[in-house]
């Protein structure tokens, strides 16, 4: 669960991390391709981002998901972690591509078991 209740938060936040990394709003927009004054409006609070580019904020700023109240580390199991990770950092079309090689290792998992059966 998310921690911040509002749009203020989060967009102390993102103002707090860009400054820190010594990025202009201009610079930072290039980064994440969005305007100048859509970042404008999120440091201000009058728009939160989309998840894809709360995501992209949040890699480009080095922003740890903690600080939203995200605890990515949920298992102990270190292969699940990595994959987590992969996950995470994906771009939208490596995310497809990631879900389309699943469905077919599912699918094929399904038809063997059927067959053990």
């Amino acid at each position: 669960m998310m921690k911040f209740d509002d749009k203020k938060f989060l967009a102390q936040k993102i103002k707090y991390y860009r400054k820190k990394n010594h990025l202009t709003q201009a610079e930072l927009a290039e980064e994440v391709d969005l305007s100048v004054q859509h970042i404008s409006r999120i440091e201000n609070g009058c728009y939160i981002p989309s998840l894809t580019s709360f995501f992209m904020i949040v890699s480009v700023l080095k922003i740890d998901l903690r600080e939203f109240g995200f605890n990515k580390e949920t298992t102990t199991h270190p292969l699940k972690n990595k994959l987590i990770e992969i996950v995470s950092n994906a771009t939208d079309a490596e995310l497809i591509f990631y879900e389309n090689v699943m469905n077919a290792v599912n699918n094929s998992l399904s038809k063997v078991k059927k067959e053990l059966l």
